[in-house]
């Protein structure tokens, strides 16, 4: 891990957080062995958080006080809440139609919240051109945030081994190039022989690292992407592609694209089948494992990236109306 200094406090974070096998949800499938990340219940319920330990530590260490991020408002309410807890200033850059959990939440941890118009990537472009003076931990912008995803391979390896295929929710790409990268160190300290097939999740018609792939490229741009009910992975240009397309090649993994038809139905089968509610960009991996087409007996492992619970009405009306 790149903190050098704070090894105490990063030691104090052990997160381990739950593995648990699906039987219900895979039965329904055809599979066997399918199990849950559950990064839901993280301290502040998403994945994030541990990037959001790594920066905060890394900024410490760096005498740096004060950090700014873009976030479609996970990153930026997990970021603001170790800020806070370690006395960094923290401000937030987010699209406005991001839900009002979220920034209450932002705002509760402290930060100073700036709203912009447009999808992720107009919010994106704006503070990077605006050159804002502080440290930016953006995903893309700041190679340490991926480093925290590298602990989900670690403790997946002392919980169940090497799983055959890995499905990640895909925005900007960082957790699942991370989560590869954690298996690669693993395979070149000689602690395992093999590497999972990482498998992105992206939304269609918002998925540019699938025609990434397809183009032979390590990045693309989209134009005229349509809006989704997971609001966290949809995408123009994924800002970590290089890595994440590295991360698919290397593992001989792909990209599967889910509609948000498709979305609403798997969220209503994993909470009817398993009492699981992940957040509506979570419930994406589940929608592709419909369309997973492996072994049937393959070791499956799907993110639960964030918990559904800080907007269970939306969900509630999403479901009841689908």
């Amino acid at each position: 891990m790149p903190v050098i200094n704070h090894q105490d406090l990063l030691s104090q974070y052990s997160f381990n957080t739950p593995l648990i096998k699906i039987n219900n949800f895979g039965k329904l499938l055809g599979y066997t062995n399918i199990w849950v990340k559950h990064e839901d219940l993280n301290p502040n319920s998403c994945f994030k958080d541990r990037e959001s330990l790594i920066i905060v530590l890394k900024a410490i260490e760096k005498n740096i006080r004060s950090i700014h991020l873009v976030s479609s408002g996970n990153a930026a309410l997990s970021t603001a809440a170790f800020a806070q807890k370690f006395n960094l200033k923290c401000t937030c850059f987010v699209p406005s139609k991001t839900t009002q959990e979220k920034q209450d939440l932002i705002r509760l941890f402290g930060a100073k919240l700036i709203l912009i118009n447009g999808f992720y990537e107009d919010v994106y472009r704006k503070v990077i051109n605006s050159k804002y003076k502080s440290w930016n931990v953006t995903a893309g912008q700041n190679v340490f945030r991926g480093e925290g995803d590298k602990t989900i391979a670690f403790e997946l390896w002392e919980q169940i081994g090497v799983p055959d295929y890995i499905l990640v929710p895909c925005g900007n790409g960082t957790n699942l190039a991370g989560i590869f990268k954690g298996f690669w160190e693993l395979k070149q300290l000689g602690k395992i022989k093999r590497l999972p097939k990482m498998i992105g999740v992206q939304i269609k018609g918002a998925d540019p690292l699938k025609k990434a792939l397809f183009a032979n490229k390590d990045f693309v741009i989209l134009k005229d992407i349509k809006d989704s009910v997971a609001e966290g992975i949809v995408a123009e240009e994924s800002y970590d592609s290089p890595k994440a397309i590295r991360a698919i090649n290397d593992s001989k993994g792909y990209i599967i694209s889910v509609t948000d038809r498709e979305i609403k139905q798997a969220l209503k089968s994993i909470i009817k089948l398993e009492s699981i509610v992940p957040e509506i960009t979570s419930a994406s991996v589940y929608a592709a494992l419909v369309k997973l087409k492996v072994n049937k007996k393959s070791k499956i492992v799907v993110i639960n990236t964030g918990s559904g619970m800080k907007t269970i009405r939306e969900i509630n009306a999403l479901i009841v109306g689908s």
